[in-house]
């Protein structure tokens, strides 16, 4: 077992990336306007991946025959940023598992919060092993990331392309500026302690603290203390071996099986479409209907929900239980009433960690206008 440590990157063969584009699965391939000729010739030589998102994820491949024109324009063609699909660090079963590119040997990778604000910008040549580790070590603010994927390890190329990304963000973000932050994101933590004596047991406690951090995100993956570095009084995660093919089986099955589960749903708020998701995690059947836990998605942000569909909502209906779910949270969503509550109640607060169906019937006046019947 190794020690989970940010890999290091070393000097490849020359590599000129044109470009990083997204095409819909079956869409056309169009061509950006007063794009240099060059730009059409690298298109004819990326390699498309598909993608768990149903996108077709592309990259550039070494040019045979490299020369100075190409050279010259690989800067300006570097790609932006924003232009690649944000992804969750951790997918919907619990696990860190990216999609990876046949044929990549680095990534260039941005880690967002949950705000989706960037925060760190680093070099990878495995990527599923470097987002365990940023994880492990800032849970809180390892939510999202994009990735540029590489088909050969070029330090110069990944130094231009994150150069590239810190200046249209405005600069670096915080985890590569501040010393602090740098040093939270690339090396093991180490509690404040007054004397020497104590740091075993202040590690022992933040390493504790750090694992429910981990697991508050719903992750299933393993870390394992580094106890070495717990004598130190430091705290660091081992290295959780990579997924062999039965698991990758086992996890492919359950992301089936998550596809059935997941709703993709919208709603009009103030005349822009709102999308969100809702994952359910049980389904018990009641004497008078259903009741679901469930897992919803919106606004780039989690929030775990018990509800209770009465048979009445459904059944006159002539639709499922699950559907009622859906316009339920639809109408909680357009109203924006808080996704998560703490504590004593308010009356005028809606319990929307755990309700029934009839209570917003009685909790909202107009309840009954947009779920008629």
């Amino acid at each position: 077992m190794r020690a989970m440590t940010s890999p290091i990157m070393g000097n490849g063969s020359t590599f000129a990336p044109q470009c990083v584009i997204f095409y819909p699965a079956m869409g056309p391939q169009r061509k950006p306007r007063r794009a240099p000729e060059h730009f059409y010739q690298t298109l004819k030589l990326m390699k498309r991946q598909p993608h768990a998102s149903g996108r077709w994820v592309c990259f550039a491949t070494a040019q045979t025959e490299p020369n100075a024109s190409a050279a010259d324009s690989s800067a300006a063609a570097l790609p932006r940023l924003a232009d690649l699909e944000p992804l969750p660090v951790v997918n919907v079963q619990g696990y860190i598992n990216p999609e990876m590119p046949e044929g990549t040997q680095a990534t260039v990778f941005a880690v967002y919060d949950q705000a989706k604000t960037l925060q760190y910008i680093g070099f990878s040549k495995n990527l599923r092993a470097s987002l365990l580790t940023v994880f492990s070590r800032r849970p809180d603010k390892s939510h999202l990331y994009r990735a540029l994927h590489l088909p050969q390890l070029d330090q110069n190329e990944m130094l231009s392309v994150r150069s590239s990304w810190f200046d249209q963000s405005g600069g670096p973000p915080p985890g590569n500026r501040l010393p602090a932050e740098r040093a939270a994101w690339q090396e093991a933590a180490t509690p404040f302690t007054i004397s020497d004596r104590g740091k075993v047991a202040a590690a022992e406690e933040l390493a504790k603290s750090m694992i429910v951090k981990i697991k508050s995100r719903g992750c299933k993956e393993e870390f394992l203390v580094n106890q070495d570095l717990i004598q130190e009084g430091k705290v660091d995660f081992l290295a959780v071996a990579d997924l062999d093919p039965k698991e990758l089986e086992r996890q492919r099955r359950e992301a089936e099986a998550a596809a059935r589960m997941t709703r993709n749903c919208s709603v009009i708020v103030e005349g822009e479409t709102l999308l969100f998701d809702i994952f359910f995690k049980s389904a018990m059947k009641t004497n008078g209907g259903y009741m679901f836990d469930l897992r919803l998605t919106a606004f780039d942000r989690e929030t775990t929900h018990r509800v209770i569909v009465g048979k009445d909502y459904y059944e006159r209906q002539g639709i499922d239980a699950e559907e009622v779910v859906e316009r339920v949270f639809s109408y909680l969503l357009a109203k924006e009433v808080p996704r998560q509550t703490d504590g004593m109640l308010l009356s005028s607060e809606f319990p929307i960690n755990y309700f029934s169906v009839s209570e917003v019937h009685q909790f909202f006046d107009d309840f009954e206008e947009f779920f008629p019947g």
